[in-house]
């Protein structure tokens, strides 16, 4: 091996190792950016899920807000329940009550009605006796005219 042969390897060995750092270099550098650049969208997701985070805490006390106005109006709906309950027995008991009024005055009706038709049958036995004295009436004038003699016409007219 010469000289000559000698420094072309020893420049061949610098030109690989020249080219080995610089592609070596240069990855490193393309790594690091990437690194940045993942280090960075990390970064960015990372934010992104905290305001993510926080749209679910704001959510979650919205949530706890319904289901405490829920608890107030199932607190409501029962005493509304019960206050319906209580005008459903005071319906009952007015439904009773009236039933036995309106029984009463049924009763009362009926009582009334006899009367009515005692009443009825009073009157009608009063108009008959009415309507025999009227008769009765009538042939005593006739009797008493007859035994008075005859009288000039105006007078037996006006009897």
């Amino acid at each position: 091996m010469t000289l000559d042969t000698a420094q072309v390897f020893i420049a061949l060995a610098a030109f690989f190792l020249t080219f080995s750092a610089a592609i070596l270099g240069g990855m490193k550098w393309m790594l690091d950016r990437g690194e940045r650049r993942t280090d960075r969208n990390f970064a960015q997701v990372d934010r992104r899920f905290e305001q993510v985070d926080r749209r679910f805490e704001q959510v979650d006390q919205r949530f706890e807000q319904i289901d405490h106005r829920f608890e107030l109006i199932d607190h409501r709906f029962d005493r509304l329940e019960a206050r319906m309950e209580r005008a459903d027995a005071r319906m009952d008991r007015a439904d009773a009550r009236f039933d036995e009024r309106m029984a009463r005055i049924d009763a009362r009706e009926r009582q009334i009605d006899d009367r009515l038709l005692k009443i009825d049958a009073n009157i009608l036995a009063i108009t008959t006796k009415i309507a025999g004295m009227s008769d009765s009436i009538i042939e005593m004038k006739a009797s008493l005219a007859r035994l008075e003699g005859p009288q000039p016409p105006l007078l037996i007219a006006r009897g």
